[in-house]
C-alpha cells in the first residue's frame, strides 16, 4: 500500500515539475497535480488499452511511436476535464507527456 502512495507522489511531482519545463502547461498548485495524477492514472488504466486496440494498425506501422500520440491525447483530455490544470494545445501536451513519462520512469527506478 505504501508503494502505491509513493508512486502516486512520484507521478504528482512529475506533473507539477512539468509546468516549469514546458511553456503552455499551468498547474494551479500541488493539490491539483495530485488530482491530475489520479485522473491520468485512471485514463491510462481504462481508456489507453481501448485506444491502443483501436489504433493497433497505426501503432504497428509506426513501430510504437503512435503511443506517444495516445499519451498526448490522454494528457490533453485530463487537462480539459480538470480545473486546476491548463494545457494550451497539442504541442505542450506532447512535450508534457514525454516529460511526465520520463519523470515517472526515473522516480520509479530510484524507489525500487
Amino acid at each position: 500500500m505504501t508503494s502505491l502512495f509513493i508512486r502516486w507522489a512520484i507521478i504528482a511531482s512529475a506533473v507539477y515539475i512539468t509546468q516549469f519545463l514546458v511553456d503552455g502547461i499551468w498547474v494551479k498548485n500541488f493539490f491539483s497535480a495530485i488530482i491530475a495524477s489520479l485522473i491520468i492514472g485512471f485514463l491510462n488504466t481504462f481508456i489507453k488499452p481501448i485506444l491502443a486496440l483501436i489504433t493497433l494498425p497505426a501503432i504497428i506501422l509506426t513501430f510504437g511511436l503512435f503511443m506517444l500520440v495516445i499519451n498526448t491525447l490522454l494528457l490533453w483530455f485530463a487537462g480539459e476535464i480538470l480545473e486546476g490544470i491548463e494545457i494550451a494545445g497539442f504541442i505542450p501536451a506532447f512535450w508534457g507527456s514525454i516529460i511526465i513519462s520520463l519523470g515517472t520512469w526515473f522516480g520509479n527506478k530510484l524507489t525500487r
